[in-house]
């Protein structure tokens, strides 16, 4: 069975117990930044690996870990990264070593602090395969066309991050376009939703964010 990673940030949480299960299955390899530590016990979930200064992760927490030998790397307080980075860097090791990680899972990612949010957000300009997750929300990074399949009624959006998209073309949408150019600071793509069982994105140049949200039920079934 393929590996998936999932990584524990220490941002906002507000997970079903059912959707953590879900996410974090038998397969899954949980990597922790200091104080997300604190909620993958919450879940009962054991890392491989926690990573960070060390500085908000609990006592208790760090002491149940070290009780059960998880690999504890601690970084000084001041160094030129995050310490979700340090774990993407981490994951490069290993993944160097064995086969392509195709996409790594974040809990915990977004809210809190506005510029950890967007630090964690940019940052897949350069980490091209994750995948952020709220109960009901799933964001990723896109740079070429795309197909979506069984997200009908999904509320979704894009966010340009390059200068502008071209050519951009979304079929199988209730706002659909045809080979237009949209800059960055345009609100024009944001909240359509997806009519079709399969819906296109197309589009020749640009760097995205897409962020898709169903209300009526958890994106992960």
């Amino acid at each position: 069975m393929e590996k998936k990673y999932v990584i524990f940030l220490n941002g906002e949480y507000k997970y079903s117990q059912e959707f953590m299960d879900k996410l974090v299955s038998e397969n899954a390899v949980c990597f922790c930044a200091d104080g997300g530590a604190n909620f993958a016990f919450k879940y009962g979930k054991m890392p491989e690996v926690i990573i960070g200064d060390l500085d908000s992760i609990e006592k208790k927490v760090l002491g149940y870990y070290k009780s059960k030998n998880i690999l504890i790397k601690k970084f000084p307080k001041d160094k030129d990264f995050t310490d979700f980075e340090l774990i993407l860097k981490e994951i490069n090791k290993i993944s160097k070593n064995k086969n392509f990680v195709e996409k790594i899972f974040v809990v915990g990612g977004l809210g809190k602090r506005i510029d950890m949010t967007l630090s964690n957000l940019f940052i897949m300009e350069k980490y091209k395969n994750l995948v952020f997750w709220q109960e009901n929300e799933e964001i990723f990074y896109a740079e070429k066309s795309f197909v979506l399949k069984n997200k009908k009624e999904c509320e979704f959006s894009i966010i340009p991050i390059s200068e502008k998209v071209e050519k951009l073309t979304l079929k199988g949408f209730k706002f659909e376009t045809d080979k237009i150019d949209v800059k960055r600071e345009s609100s024009r793509l944001v909240s359509n939703v997806i009519l079709e069982n399969e819906a296109s994105v197309e589009f020749e140049n640009g760097k995205l964010i897409i962020i898709l949200k169903n209300n009526n039920k958890n994106l992960l079934y």
